[in-house]
């Protein structure tokens, strides 16, 4: 079965590569429109539902057992909808207000495609619950956002980042917090085709990897080589400093 990706998301997609599963990234054709109205996980499903179906729609005849799955998060903080925030300041902001407080990973995904012949669509949605740490400082706050993990992030925090340092607590399915509800999507598949995502997902091979290496390039659209390999090179960086910071943190914590 034929696995496509409606979004360009590099979290999703490095999910799905850690998974070794054989997909295509595909991006959709849809402008957000967030209704006040609607309560996130309405939001969520609303959102992912269109995804899916923009690329469904542009894939024309190439239809034969296929799933596209749409997806959407949001962070909803007090019956609130947090989003990514433009200042350094306002996520400073935004993070003082989740000190010592809970709030949810809504994810929305939408399943989307032909199976055996008869079209198939099923949105549902997921949520995740976290705790930031009672005790979390401004000075951490401050030194957190020093490491610029905030931006482009719902919820100006990223927990694959120094971010998990002022959490205190995790509910629920951890990748859905990094994008894709896994533990949902599997069950849905399985409603869906009457079979285990085992039997349906195809292992990806070297030679994709090398195809989507290729891909990735490609979709610089404009950007000089040398600018795109120096940002690699500089988020490989990155995690580096994170791993050390983490490692420098345990060693602190087995003196103590």
């Amino acid at each position: 079965m034929k696995l496509i990706l409606a979004s360009t998301s590099k979290n999703r997609q490095a999910l799905l590569n850690k998974m070794s599963i054989k997909f295509e990234s595909i991006s959709p054709n849809y402008e957000e429109v967030i209704d006040e109205s609607l309560a996130p996980q309405k939001q969520v499903q609303l959102f992912a539902k269109e995804k899916a179906k923009s690329v469904y729609k542009n894939l024309n005849n190439k239809l034969d057992d296929i799933l596209i799955l749409g997806f959407d998060s949001m962070v909803d903080f007090e019956n609130t909808s947090i989003g990514k925030q433009d200042t350094k300041e306002n996520a400073f902001k935004v993070l003082q207000k989740f000190r010592g407080k809970s709030q949810k990973i809504v994810s929305g995904i939408s399943c989307i495609g032909n199976w055996q012949g008869q079209y198939f669509e099923q949105t549902e949605f997921e949520e995740t619950h976290i705790k930031f740490r009672d005790n979390l400082t401004d000075k951490e706050i401050k030194s957190y956002l020093d490491f610029e993990d905030w931006s482009g992030k719902c919820g100006a925090y990223s927990i694959l980042g120094t971010g998990i340092f002022m959490l205190e607590e995790i509910t629920g399915d951890f990748q859905n917090i990094i994008g894709i509800p896994v533990f949902k999507m599997g069950k849905m598949i399985q409603e869906i085709t009457g079979k285990s995502p085992l039997e349906i997902f195809e292992k990806k091979e070297k030679s994709d990897e090398l195809g989507q290496l290729y891909d990735n390039l490609e979709n610089t659209k404009g950007t000089k080589i040398e600018e795109f390999l120096y940002q690699y090179f500089k988020d490989i960086i990155k995690i580096k400093n994170v791993i050390f910071d983490r490692k420098k943190l345990l060693q602190k914590m087995k003196k103590k």
